[in-house]
């Protein structure tokens, strides 16, 4: 690492927090952070240097807001961390994510639903059916070490992400789009995937840690659980669609 992080903390909202446990978690992880750094960098050259929310705006406009934000007014800002209101993420998380020391850094969360799907998806071919940003569904990965998201860039969401100030810098505003899908053309796209697609057209690496184990709530928390118990039930499911990661082979 070239020089000791700099975060700005990020969440994209609208409204106030829906749940107690996403609110509990990332102060937890925020107070945790700020001990690591105090601890990690004696002489105070790390930590989080500020917190953006944002309330009643559409998503892709609060995250472009948040990252200008941070490019205007954070000189020294090294790293966005980026989260969203319906995620719990672990206490460590910040620690771990700057631990692999890459362009950008994701925890691994789960589709609503319960279903085990997580939120990893690798390039898929452009075609006239597809949206101009097409990706196609992770199903397996390593479970216990940090990995490569495909062989060139994928999309791990933006609901637990660390992104390297250069990401921002090298690819041109607006970093993220949202349009919804029309069903008879399948042309639509969300803002990770629109983003996703940018940073593997500059050539970033975008990598995982999977010991980084979030929640994603809705009436229903889905997390790692849910996954386990796919492998166990479903196990046919885990072979269809499969994309093989650059850095890994799918597991026997």
């Amino acid at each position: 690492m070239s020089r000791p992080p700099r975060i700005v903390w990020a969440m994209v909202a609208y409204g106030p927090f829906p749940f107690a446990p996403v609110y509990t978690s990332h102060m937890r992880a925020i107070a945790y952070a700020s001990r690591y750094f105090a601890t990690s960098f004696l002489d105070g050259s790390a930590g989080i240097l500020s917190a953006y929310s944002t309330d009643r705006m559409y998503t892709h406009s609060a995250e472009n807001f948040v990252v200008k934000r941070f490019l205007d007014e954070t000189t020294d800002g090294t790293h966005i961390f980026m989260c969203e209101m319906d995620v719990v993420i672990p206490l460590d998380t910040i620690p771990k994510l700057i631990a692999l020391d890459k362009p950008i850094a994701s925890g691994l969360y789960f589709l609503r639903g319960g279903e085990g799907q997580p939120c990893l998806y690798a390039p898929a071919p452009v075609t006239p059916a597809l949206s101009r940003f097409p990706h196609s569904p992770v199903k397996l990965f390593p479970t216990e070490t940090p990995f490569k998201l495909a062989k060139a860039g994928g999309c791990a969401g933006l609901g637990c992400v660390l992104i390297r100030r250069d990401v921002f810098e090298a690819i041109e505003p607006p970093w993220f789009d949202l349009k919804e899908k029309n069903d008879k053309t399948g042309e639509g796209y969300g803002s990770d995937m629109y983003f996703y697609t940018k940073v593997r057209d500059a050539g970033f690496e975008v990598w995982v840690d999977p010991t980084v184990r979030c929640g994603h709530m809705d009436y229903v928390t889905a997390d790692f659980d849910d996954y386990l118990k796919r492998q166990r039930e479903k196990p046919e499911d885990n072979r269809r669609g499969f994309v093989v990661n650059a850095d890994c082979e799918a597991p026997a």
